[in-house]
């Protein structure tokens, strides 16, 4: 190469950099690299969101467990072992996090509400008892009991002192409505069905039935013989359903 080629080529790049000053060293760039399709479809399938990458762990785990039990080699059961070792690991520390959250937090501690210690269970049974006496002694005072029977239903025998004993000791009225119009010796005082059974589709005997004549609110406390732990929970449950 000729000293005034040389020169040449000196004088135009220091040219092109001088006119270019602006941009400092960045004159100097780098070419643009062809788009790789293989390698853009291999980004777009990497797991970017929490709810993705649980899935790719999971498969990959349900994979190498295939795999292990498949094939059993060495190194395939080994694969499995280290990523199962790896989740259990996670999970020890989720389990931690989580505890250490509810120690600290006492608004996401469910033993405030559902205490498992045996003390405070029974503290926490006896009030879950007293507002359910209150709930059912309140609403006796807006419902009565309509008891539905027949004096040739064994059952209905069995299940009227029930009744009787339930009423009494929340303070419910009781209307004892006889299918056959024949009164039995729990409710001496019992009227006929007029046709309520029908309208309410009593179809199975002895029935009881919680009603607020103002509103015509019906409740369904039993459909067959049950015992007074059974109407309590069935008229919590309704209540509560209700609101």
């Amino acid at each position: 190469m000729t000293l005034s080629l040389i020169l040449s080529f000196s004088v135009s790049h220091a040219e092109t950099f001088y006119k270019d000053h602006a941009r400092g060293w960045h004159w100097y760039e780098k070419l643009p690299i062809p788009e790789d399709p293989a390698l853009e479809e291999k980004q777009k399938q990497i797991p970017k969101t929490p709810g993705e990458k649980l899935k790719a762990y999971r498969e990959e785990l349900e994979n190498r467990l295939a795999a292990a039990w498949i094939n059993p080699t060495s190194q395939n059961v080994e694969r499995y072992q280290e990523m199962q070792k790896d989740m259990m690991n996670r999970s020890q520390t989720f389990s931690q996090t989580w505890m250490k959250n509810v120690y600290v937090n006492a608004g996401l501690d469910h033993t405030l509400v559902a205490p498992v210690n045996q003390k405070a269970v029974h503290v926490y049974l006896d009030q879950q008892k007293e507002e359910r006496r209150q709930a059912i002694q309140s609403l006796s005072q807006t419902h009565g009991l309509f008891f539905f029977y027949s004096s040739n239903c064994p059952y209905c025998h069995q299940f009227a002192p029930i009744v009787k004993m339930f009423a009494e000791q929340y303070g419910w009225d009781v209307l004892a409505i006889s299918l056959d119009e024949r009164a039995i010796e729990t409710f001496p005082n019992a009227v006929p069905d007029n046709g309520l059974a029908a309208q309410w589709n009593v179809t199975s005997l002895p029935s009881l039935f919680a009603v607020n004549p103002e509103t015509e609110d019906v409740i369904q406390v039993a459909q067959g013989m049950t015992s007074i732990d059974e109407m309590e929970n069935r008229i919590m449950v309704l209540i509560r359903g209700n609101k």
